[in-house]
This record gives C-alpha cells, sequence and structure tokens, in this order.
C-alpha cells in the first residue's frame, strides 16, 4: 500500500511539474492602453487577436512590425508559438477607425508573421506579444516601434529604426541595431550562454545591468556621450570613450556601442 501510495505520488508530481513546464502563457499587451490620439483625428478603435503557430525546428521565425508597433518575444517552455496581436486604429469617428482596424489582416505564411490591409493609409498599428520556444532563431524589423526580448537562447537579429530596445535574461548569438532609441541590457546567470552579444544605436543611450561576478569580453564605446560606471575606462578622447574589459573568468563577446548617447553600466549583487 505504501508503495502504491508513493508511486502515486510520484505520477502526481510528475504531472504538475509537466503542467507547470508548460503553463499557458499570460499575455499582458491589451486594448485598456491605446497609443494613438491627437488632433481631429481622436476617436480610436482597438482589438486584440490570438494566434498559435507551429515552431518550425531549423527555421527561422520572422516578425516584420510594419509602419507603426513594436515587437515583444519572451522564451517559455511550451512546443509552439503563441502571438497576440494589438489592432488599432484613429480616424474622425470610431465607425472609420474600426472599419479600418477590419482590413488589417495578419498572415503567417512561411513561418513570417507579417499584417497588412485592404484600406488605402497606413493610419493603424499592430503591435505584437509572442511566446517562443527558448531555442528559437528570430529575424524582427520595427519602423515605429520598440523591440523587447527576453528569456531566449537562440540566434537573433533585429532592425529598429524609431524605437528602443530592451534585452533581458538572453544567450546565443544576439546582434541588432536601432537608429533612434535607446538599448537597455539585462544580463543574467554568471556568463553569456552562446557566441555573444553584438547591439548597437545611432541615437540613443545604452544601460547595462550586469551581475558583479558576471564573466565575459565587455566592450562598450561612446562616440558622443558620457559614460558612468565603477569599471576603468580603456579610451577617453575628446567626446569618444569605450571600455574594453575581460570581466571574471573572460568568456564570451558582449558588445554594445553608441554615436550619440550616454553609456550606465549598473553592476549587481555582492
Amino acid at each position: 500500500m505504501k508503495a502504491f501510495f508513493s508511486a502515486l505520488a510520484l505520477v502526481c508530481g510528475t504531472s504538475a511539474a509537466m503542467a507547470q513546464a508548460t503553463a499557458e502563457p499570460q499575455f499582458k499587451i491589451s486594448c485598456q492602453h491605446k497609443n494613438w490620439s491627437g488632433n481631429k483625428e481622436s476617436e480610436q478603435f482597438c482589438e486584440t487577436r490570438d494566434l498559435t503557430m507551429d515552431a518550425a525546428a531549423g527555421q527561422v521565425f520572422v516578425v516584420d512590425g510594419g509602419t507603426n508597433g513594436g515587437i515583444t518575444v519572451h522564451g517559455w517552455a511550451g512546443p509552439n508559438v503563441r502571438v497576440r496581436a494589438k489592432v488599432q486604429s484613429w480616424g474622425r469617428t470610431e465607425a472609420e477607425a474600426q472599419s479600418r482596424v477590419q482590413s488589417v489582416r495578419i498572415a503567417t505564411a512561411n513561418n513570417t508573421l507579417r499584417a497588412s490591409t485592404t484600406a488605402n493609409d497606413e493610419r493603424y498599428s499592430v503591435s505584437y506579444e509572442i511566446f517562443v520556444p527558448r531555442q528559437t532563431a528570430l529575424s524582427l524589423k520595427t519602423l515605429n516601434g520598440g523591440i523587447s526580448l527576453d528569456n531566449l537562447r537562440a540566434d537573433v537579429k533585429f532592425y529598429a529604426v524609431n524605437g528602443g530596445v530592451a534585452l533581458a535574461d538572453l544567450g546565443g548569438q544576439v546582434t541588432g541595431q536601432t537608429v533612434n532609441g535607446g538599448l537597455t541590457i539585462a544580463l543574467t546567470g554568471r556568463q553569456w550562454e552562446g557566441k555573444g552579444l553584438d547591439v548597437e544605436t545611432t541615437n540613443g543611450g545604452i544601460r547595462w545591468q550586469l551581475p558583479r561576478d558576471y564573466s565575459a569580453q565587455l566592450f562598450t564605446s561612446t562616440d558622443m556621450g558620457n559614460l558612468r560606471t565603477s569599471l576603468p575606462i580603456t579610451k577617453s578622447g575628446f567626446m569618444h570613450k569605450e571600455i574594453a574589459a575581460s570581466l571574471g573568468k573572460g568568456g564570451a563577446p558582449v558588445k554594445a556601442v553608441t554615436t550619440n548617447g550616454g553609456i550606465d553600466i549598473e553592476q549587481q549583487g555582492d
């Protein structure tokens, strides 16, 4: 009898652990706060759409943010890709805005997430919150919108024109650029797992957050900005400042540079 209950407890414990590992993702994006307002076209309409896609093993998952809208991607333990698209528009009347939203189509062909419309203008935005298996390779692009990535261990490439980029708890090989926007980089654990990080911004600051015992080859620089850190500055010119440091036991390169912006490095922990 004891053996039976022990086996039952083991099965229940295993089932609970599996259920916890694949718990449904909790989306945060919603229509509670609309992004667009102002001038004569102040009436708005917003809706969210949920999609599920198969994770295509060995393929790059492409997300095209279109003209207006940001992209947030979380790594998770589930086997597939979960998407919530927030579609909104603005116009002289709510009916006009609603009609424009209803004309927007979300396509997922060829492992690519992209919105399109039959309307004759682009007075709409589509923002995405996406959960993917952590090892999913990604290619992301936005025009007017930020990019946020967390909990991933994959090859990731991104490009943003007008929008900030937030990177947290990442690994793999991450490369990317934003033209007009800052970079926030939160490193976790003891070292970078993968080939490294190589990101840049043209017009924006960089904020690093890293554990005090982190091991990496750190490089960061600015051409036109201040650099605040307790680490020794390797090179300082008229405006240019840079740090090239082997942290802890060394390891993968983690690099972030800016042309016009300051840099703040915050080391956390004892």
